[in-house]
């Protein structure tokens, strides 16, 4: 499955946390790559989950932890949004060794 075919499954079905996402879509050939853009909030986190199937990547942006054992996803009042995304290889820098 495309990965735009699945934006609009998971868009359609409303789940409240990328980590329902296998109730709105068969996960079969789907990998997790990464999670990105975390937000706190008081009683909970909110985050983006991106997604590999085939070539393609797409995130899905909502809950991702709560604060709270009292607490369930329902409760952030916060459906999630899926949306196709692209990979940006970058470089990054680290120190060798400090002098001695």
């Amino acid at each position: 499955m495309k990965a735009k075919e699945l934006v609009e499954q998971i868009n359609a079905a409303k789940i409240a946390s990328p980590h329902r996402l296998d109730n709105a879509i068969d996960m079969n050939g789907i990998a997790k790559v990464t999670e990105q853009d975390l937000d706190e909030h008081r009683w909970y986190i909110v985050g983006t989950i991106v997604y590999k199937v085939g070539n393609e990547f797409f995130g899905v942006s909502g809950p991702v932890s709560l604060k709270s054992e009292s607490m369930t996803w329902n409760d952030v009042m916060m459906d999630c949004i899926a949306f196709e995304m692209t990979e940006v290889p970058s470089v990054t820098y680290v120190k060798k060794q400090w002098p001695t």
